[in-house]
């Protein structure tokens, strides 16, 4: 998987399930994937170590999977997103993405 492939199926979970994250593993998230800052710079803004926010990344990340393994909600919308129902499906994501 390239690093945009990849970064891109992280910010997907963390859009769907991001709220399930521990309030620090959600900001470090955010800053990373998000705001595209380093670790350095997520170190010095959170007063943590780099070594603290790779491992927060980490931890998350196999978080992050480990939900939609269980759950499976980007599976789903996947697997019918070619059907007609794409544009229910649309919303519903949309609507996981804004908190509701």
């Amino acid at each position: 998987m390239s690093e945009i492939t990849k970064a891109l199926h992280i910010n997907r979970l963390l859009d769907i399930y991001g709220r399930l994250l521990t309030k620090q593993q959600l900001e470090i998230m955010s800053d990373y994937y998000y705001c595209d800052l380093s670790l350095s710079e997520i170190s010095e803004l959170r007063n943590i170590s780099r070594t603290a926010v790779s491992d927060a990344i980490k931890t998350a990340t196999k978080k992050l999977e480990n939900f939609e393994k269980n759950v499976g909600i980007c599976r789903v919308f996947d697997k019918n997103r070619n059907e007609k129902n794409s544009e229910i499906l649309d919303k519903i994501e949309e609507d996981l993405k804004n908190g509701i």
